[in-house]
């Protein structure tokens, strides 16, 4: 359940009307001022990582836009400047007591952040009205009315053996419906059913599972661990296909998308906030034309990644089907922020198979608004050694014999974020001895990627953050390496 942020005041007022309050809600980040082993009491319940930072504090505000709207933004307490980011940039001004106005004549997505903090930042949402709902073509409909739903009080939530509360979507042509005012404290588990939507307007709400959350998350506190066993709020996998959701926001207590051998897919008009290690936006593994489209992601890790092959998460592996390539798969008009990098693309392959269905091809990021990144530096001191390792906010990598291949970013804007030392780009085929993550093998070839149209802000000079990455091992005769990766 939301607990009430402190940090930011939002107003809103339709024209000639008067000024209301609308509420905003605490998120957690991590700051990434260091970091230290949990406390032993901690790793009991919270097992999926044993190394944590200290806490910070970030804001949402989401309210569903009805018409042109004015905003004001104020920060109890903070003297400095207040800074808007949007999709589109909006004209903004500044009142008699500092507080930061602007219009919105459309549903928008914004961060409105304390001077250059972008880190504990206001995720605001204008969002657009649901579009309508009908049961026509459904042969099973579940609908969850405005209130609180968790496993205590509705019979449709179970608790699976990790304890992690689920609603189980196993049958074809199900319609699941969570209506404005609705909370469902869930993981949506949308095994091998074809034809299945997921709408409504309402929120998945995760929040009570996170550390801390019963002590008010009181600073200072250590961040990051997720439980054993922890689902992302949205789960498409075992063959599903055919599924859409739309018209949701997802507060999460691990990642907020997972696909995993799913097929037609589209994910449109969500929130996606994800508060933990290792916690991605969408993450997606060996799927099938995937369509993402005006997104907001603010995750704590990558908030949007494709690869062939699963990650170091066991529970969520999927095990029992063969390779399949991971292609045909777009995010546009989006709006994303991460504390790790923004787009990773290939990572985790099939060792032992060069070609299809080793292969992530054909995907497209277009039209979207980056925040890179969130969190200034991965460590305190990091050499540039590590970061450039490490670092991206365009990542493309080939490990475990991957062919990552035909990749397009077109027409995004990059706010840099100050004190950001990483890379812009960082596209690398791995040797062996290189690698990252659980791989054993080294990478096979990339090709075919274009960047154009893309326009970067407030880059710093060189010398201030890392150049990009560009790197691969010497062709060994099967045409490893990078090729054809062209700038316009």
């Amino acid at each position: 359940m939301p607990m009430g942020s402190k940090e930011f005041t939002v107003e809103l007022r339709e024209d000639g009307g008067a000024w209301r309050r609308q509420p905003a809600e605490l998120l957690l980040t991590g700051d990434g001022t260091g970091h230290e082993p949990f406390p032993p009491e901690m790793l009991a319940e919270f097992g999926g990582i044993a190394v944590g930072t200290k806490m910070a504090r970030a804001s949402l505000c989401e309210f569903f836009w009805t018409g042109p709207v004015e905003v004001r933004v104020s920060a109890p307490g903070f003297d400095g400047p207040l800074v808007l980011s949007a999709r589109k940039d909006l004209p903004v001004s500044r009142d008699e007591d500092g507080a930061l106005v602007f219009r919105l004549d459309e549903p928008e997505m914004c961060l409105v952040r304390k001077g250059d903090d972008y880190l504990k930042g206001l995720s605001l949402w204008a969002r657009p009205e649901p579009a309508p709902v009908s049961g026509d073509g459904f042969r099973h409909v579940l609908r969850f009315e405005p209130g609180f739903h968790d496993a205590e009080s509705d019979a449709r939530i179970r608790r699976d053996a990790y304890g992690a509360p689920v609603i189980e979507i196993a049958e074809d042509d199900t319609l699941v419906v969570i209506e404005k005012g609705a909370a469902v404290e869930a993981s949506l588990d949308i095994r091998g059913a074809r034809h299945v939507t997921v709408c409504g307007g309402g929120r998945i709400d995760l929040s009570r599972r996170l550390p801390h959350y019963a002590g008010g998350f009181a600073e200072p506190v250590l961040w990051g661990p997720f439980r054993t066993g922890a689902l992302p709020a949205i789960y498409v996998h075992a063959g599903a296909e055919d599924v859409t959701v739309r018209d949701l926001v997802a507060v999460c207590d691990f990642r907020g998308v997972c696909l995993r051998n799913a097929a037609r897919v589209a994910i449109r008009d969500c929130g996606l906030f994800t508060s933990t290690v290792n916690a991605d936006g969408v993450n997606m593994v060996s799927s099938q034309d995937v369509a993402c489209d005006a997104l907001y992601i603010r995750s704590q890790d990558d908030c949007w990644c494709a690869y062939n092959n699963c990650d170091s998460i066991p529970w969520l592996w999927d095990e029992g089907f063969p390779p399949r390539s991971m292609c045909r798969a777009a995010l546009r008009r989006s709006f994303i922020g991460s504390n790790a990098r923004a787009i990773v693309i290939g990572g985790h392959g099939q060792s032992g198979i060069r070609g299809a269905p080793n292969e992530v091809r054909d995907v497209e990021v277009s039209d979207c608004r980056i925040l890179g990144n969130l969190k200034p530096c991965d460590k305190p001191g990091a050499s540039p050694e590590h970061l450039a390792y490490w670092s991206g906010i365009f990542r493309v990598l080939s490990q475990s014999d991957e062919w990552v291949h035909d990749l397009r970013f077109l027409r995004n804007v990059v706010e840099w974020v100050p004190g950001y030392r990483g890379s812009a780009h960082h596209l690398c085929v791995r040797s062996a001895d290189q690698v990252s993550y659980a791989e054993k093998t080294g990478g096979w070839k990339i090709e075919d990627v274009l960047f154009e149209g893309n326009e970067w802000r407030a880059v710093p000079p060189p010398g201030a953050h890392t150049p990009d990455v560009m790197q691969s091992p010497p062709d060994d005769g099967t045409g490893l390496g990078l090729r054809r990766i062209r700038f316009a």
